[in-house]
């Protein structure tokens, strides 16, 4: 009991100093810094201090990041208090936290890495948190978790891990739970009990963005677009959550309080993306939501039927279709659902006033939390493994290779360094060849993206004339083992006459050399 009393002690010490602590990243709908008498409406960019309560209300969503690196991402509803927080090189580092109502999702920084469990700590009503690792879920609940789509939902604290692992410490003593577990304490008094399932509140609708779609909040779309979590390259995407367990103990509970039966976990993050048959590569300009995406099927057996992307693409359900080639991916658990698809007549139109026409391409699965990619560390070579095959409307049929490995470029992702380096590639038409040289990318975000722009188009008739490349991707599964890629090329062409192909691929980990 000897770390409940520390932490006890540090997060109730009176006096301490105000300290910069961090900045919003995001503040969506009504977000307000409660600083001693002062209550300060928070915007992207306003600075968080040691002794604040941070105040989300409903269908409103805020994001801060620490100044050791760490992001706490807070949902409608909630309030959180730093008790005392120091990463100034002048003290002892600490991260202390009071989750006095509502949750939050958290990818831990320095402090949660290099130190003890009492240098860092979240006390909730019901338990104190310390950490042992780099992303979890909690959620306390007070007469505020159910509801008309959830039915009623027993109060007390609730979690998940996603990586790592976290002590959940009361009066009952001290309790570990590891990567895709799932918690729930009822009282101060009550040992902390399994759950085979994260509850389904557990993780973030995401009101607070999808409000601002509609209605106005505290920040304007233009400094939303230049700041927050896109000038961070951390979209706040709700994560996929892990695998429930496969087993059932008898005094596992489910979310109501009741005993807990087997139930498969849902897919919540999808990520867009698509081609042009004029060339232009518009892949995962944006992460998206499952309700901005309508399909049939389900699985690996999905087909995108109509999507609406606001402020990006929107296409409507009468004008895309049929599919002439589409297919599915997954390595058998759930964990990926990439599903991909080519328009064969139809159109979609990309921002305001552009119209793309036929041979429009697509893919789509599980996303991969940004936050995992953030902290990966070292390099990943991936070749394509299947998809679609690349069309254009101006040059005749494909000709190339009938492998997608042999028609697009290998990738090799160096997470250190956040770069990508592209392999050689080709693309024969019945018309005419595009070749580029070996390129390079980054890694941004959830995702990649790489621009060659020195590759050329040819056919028996002309000399080589210049070409671009656009390539741009999201990692799908937990881990971010996979990756959804979407390539466009274009060409001037001869005599006015631009030329252009496009096409989609998942991508999976190159398996080892044996003996290398």
């Amino acid at each position: 009991m000897r770390s409940l009393t520390v932490l006890l002690i540090l997060l109730s010490a009176p006096g301490l100093a105000s300290a910069q602590a961090g900045r919003f990243l995001l503040a969506v709908g009504d977000v307000a810094v409660a600083r001693g008498q002062a209550e300060i409406r928070a915007a992207t960019g306003t600075p968080v201090q040691s002794g604040d309560t941070i105040r989300v209300g409903p269908a409103s969503n805020a994001q801060i990041r620490m100044t050791d690196e760490s992001i706490v991402g807070l949902r409608p509803g909630t309030v959180l208090r730093i008790d005392a927080y120091e990463y100034s090189g002048q003290a002892e580092p600490r991260s202390l936290f009071s989750l006095l109502k509502g949750g939050f999702r958290t990818v831990t920084g320095a402090i949660g890495r290099l130190h003890s469990r009492e240098r860092y700590a979240v006390r909730t009503p019901t338990a104190t948190i310390g950490i042992r690792g780099t992303h979890y879920t909690v959620v306390h609940c007070d007469n505020d978790c159910g509801g008309a789509d959830r039915g009623p939902i027993a109060n007390g604290t609730y979690g998940g891990v996603t990586d790592g692992r976290i002590e959940v410490v009361n009066q009952t003593g001290e309790h570990e739970f590891a990567a895709n577990a799932f918690f729930y304490v009822a009282s101060a008094g009550t040992a902390p009990q399994n759950l085979i399932a994260p509850p389904n509140f557990l993780y973030d609708r995401l009101e607070g963005q999808a409000r601002s779609r509609g209605s106005r909040g505290n920040e304007s779309s233009e400094a939303l677009a230049r700041s927050g979590l896109n000038a961070e390259s951390r979209p706040s995407e709700v994560p996929p959550p892990p695998q429930p367990s496969t087993f059932i103990v008898t005094e596992q509970r489910n979310s109501s309080g009741q005993p807990a039966v087997l139930a498969a976990a849902p897919a919540l993050g999808f990520a867009g993306a698509w081609t042009s048959a004029t060339g232009g590569a518009n892949s995962v300009t944006a992460f998206v939501s499952s309700e901005m995406l309508t399909r049939t099927g389900s699985g690996t057996s999905q087909t995108l039927t109509a999507f609406n992307i606001p402020g990006t693409a929107s296409g409507a359900a009468t004008a895309l279709g049929p599919i002439n080639q589409s297919g599915g991916f997954d390595p058998g658990d759930g964990s990926v659902n990439a599903n991909w698809g080519v328009w064969a007549v139809g159109s979609i139109t990309d921002g305001v006033v552009t119209t793309r026409i036929p041979d429009v391409h697509y893919i789509f699965g599980n996303l991969t939390p940004p936050e995992v990619i953030a902290t990966r560390t070292g390099t990943l070579s991936m070749s394509a493994f299947a998809g679609t095959t690349p069309t254009s409307n101006t040059l005749g049929n494909f000709s190339g290779g009938t492998s997608p490995s042999l028609n697009y470029p290998s990738l090799s992702l160096n997470f250190d360094t956040r770069s990508v380096q592209v392999g050689s590639f080709s693309w024969a038409f019945a018309l005419g060849t595009f070749s580029f040289p070996a390129g390079a990318g980054t890694i941004k975000g959830a995702g990649v993206n790489a621009s060659i722009t020195t590759g050329t188009f040819s056919t028996p008739a002309i000399n080589p004339v210049s070409a671009t490349a656009i390539m741009s991707g999201a990692f799908f599964g937990p881990a971010g083992n996979h990756l959804g890629v979407g390539i466009g090329v274009t060409s001037p062409g001869v005599a006015g006459a631009p030329v252009s192909a496009q096409g989609v691929t998942i991508y999976t980990p190159v398996p080892p050399v044996p003996g290398a």
